[in-house]
């Protein structure tokens, strides 16, 4: 989500030795509609049947590390392991279509503020006991916000007022407003079962890094690590999406050449985070595929410290926004891959309004501002520390953005380093309960790896997790989360995009987290895999995943 976060259903063909890498056709507009009961039967699971042949380990490598295991607390790389390591009611394919997973069946409407659920009976945790309906059940009341699990999907699914066992077969969802059914089921899918017992036993946290048991296809295999987790394959799953392969390893290589050179003996299978700099290099490799999927929600934005000067200023925030230059940082930073971003939805969304509020490069004008908020940019230009994320389709940016701070007025001194150690002790609520010991940062975030809808994007950083941190400004996320819940309820499609374009233009204007631009999302393989599915979202799945032959 953090660097770590949804279109029309499509799937991406590897690329061959062709100039133009694979891409994707699919316009953001609104989620991408549930599947029915009938749609468990996927490709993929067909797949799988027709593919007798399996890994006896395979090995995927990520940019972003691990804060923990559990992707309902934490972000980062328990996103791409925790995909098969847990599962929920339903599941989220690559392509962002659902399936039953430990729902028998797609829910079913009781009325406007009631679904019920069948759930599977025959399923297990990676320890062989049974996963229950209230393990299920549980899943979601551990994200209460008094249990404070630090997690986002505590704001994602505030709606979901209860979860009641009704049979051992039967769950209830017991709405506290009425939501798009689209909506309701793609916040669902990102609820995972936990044993309750076992959890509650533990503790959440301690939980989170030893996961054991946990409810998906696969189980840890060894202790937490920041850079380099393992797992097995859990032979007694019974659910829609098995894997072929039995040893799974998860590993951070953080250097590029590194990581190509890894790919290309086999060493490493799959590969996430591949910046626009080295398509050509694995369109022309002998050994890889290459999959990139340009019309993402992946956004790159830059977070300030609103709690400290300067940029307690909004003044100074916005002075910042109009010294970087979005065109440049494209063109040279990533090779001409990625557009400028105005709002948390994209451009092709139907849902997509151009804001009053937009930053485009003018140092004269952040020189303006700087001079209204008390400094002297010309004689003095305004010195802060810039923090820019180490991930290889972000630091390459990094002297292009200093340099154009610097004719905005401003003098940073940048740092170039992870932000997944620093995310909760330095940026969000530092431990100490001191104030957040950062200026600025830049980092790369897809909420979209959770779920795909308007309220989702906007409620994410700006509605959700904005409450009490560093980068929260006067009316975020207060009175952005009343534009929100208003959308929510409005019928009216018009009068629903009125309400988002409000509350986009209040994020944009008050400029404590502000998005810079769409980044794509590019993915390598190594040819001895087939049936790799390119997600459309951050993250890895082994979903269809089997030996090529070659």
């Amino acid at each position: 989500m953090i660097g770590v976060g949804a279109v029309a259903p499509t799937v991406l063909a590897a690329c061959g030795g062709d100039d133009t890498p694979a891409t994707t056709a699919a316009p953001a507009t609104t989620a991408a509609p549930a599947t029915t009961a009938a749609a468990e039967t996927t490709a993929t699971t067909a797949m799988m049947e027709e593919a007798p042949a399996e890994f006896e380990s395979i090995t995927l490598s990520q940019v972003g590390g691990w804060i923990s295991l559990d992707n309902n607390r934490t972000t980062g790389g328990a996103l791409a392991s925790g995909q098969h390591t847990f599962e929920g009611l339903l599941t989220k394919l690559p392509d962002r279509s659902l399936v039953p997973a430990l729902a028998a069946e797609m829910p079913t409407r009781v009325d406007d503020l009631t679904y019920s659920v069948k759930i599977r009976t025959n399923r297990t945790f990676t320890d062989g006991s049974p996963i229950t309906a209230s393990d299920i059940a549980y899943g979601f009341s551990r994200l209460a916000p008094e249990k404070e699990l630090g997690s986002p999907f505590t704001a994602y699914t505030s709606f979901i007022e209860s979860v009641e066992v009704v049979a051992d077969d039967e769950l209830q969802i017991n709405l506290g407003q009425k939501v798009p059914e689209d909506v309701l089921f793609h916040r669902m899918s990102a609820v995972n079962a936990y044993p309750e017992a076992v959890v509650e036993a533990m503790g959440g946290e301690e939980y989170s890094f030893a996961p054991t048991p946990s409810s998906g296809s696969m189980m840890v295999a060894a202790p937490f690590d920041t850079e380099i987790n393992m797992f097995k394959r859990y032979d007694g799953y019974e659910g829609p999406l098995p894997l072929a392969a039995k040893d799974i390893t998860y590993l951070v290589i953080p250097e590029l050449s590194g990581r190509i050179a890894q790919a290309e003996a086999g060493q490493v299978q799959i590969l996430d985070g591949v910046s626009p700099q080295l398509y050509r290099a694995i369109q022309d490799s002998p050994n890889l595929e290459l999959g990139v999927a340009r019309e993402t929600t992946f956004l790159e934005m830059i977070f300030f410290n609103t709690q400290k000067p300067p940029f307690d200023n909004q003044l100074v925030r916005q002075a910042v926004m109009y010294s970087i230059d979005a065109p440049q940082l494209i063109e040279i930073g990533l090779a001409g891959e990625g557009r400028i971003a105005r709002s948390p939805l994209p451009p092709e969304s139907d849902r997509f309004r151009e804001p009053q509020m937009q930053y485009n490069f003018d140092p004269d004008k952040s020189k303006e501002l700087l001079r209204e908020a008390g400094y002297d940019p010309d004689n003095e230009p305004l010195q802060f520390q810039l923090g820019v994320v180490e991930w290889a389709y972000v630091y390459p940016q990094a002297p292009l953005l200093a340099q154009t701070m610097q004719e905005g007025g401003f003098d940073p001194l940048l740092l170039v380093d992870s932000i997944d150690a620093r995310w909760v002790s330095d940026i969000m609520k530092p431990e100490d309960g001191g104030p957040a010991r950062f200026d600025a940062w830049v980092a790369t975030i897809g909420f979209e790896v959770f779920t795909y809808d308007p309220d989702n994007l906007f409620r994410g950083w700006w509605g959700g997790w904005a409450e009490g941190a560093s980068f929260e400004t006067e009316n975020v996320p207060s009175t952005l989360n009343d534009l929100l819940d208003q959308a929510l309820e409005e019928s009216d499609f018009d009068k629903q995009n009125d309400l988002y374009a409000a509350a986009n233009e209040l994020l944009v204007t008050e400029a404590g987290a502000v998005p810079i631009l769409f980044q794509p999302i590019a993915h390598a393989w190594h040819k001895s895999v087939a049936g790799y599915q390119m997600p459309q979202t951050l993250g890895m799945t082994l979903f269809g995943v089997h030996p090529s032959g070659e």
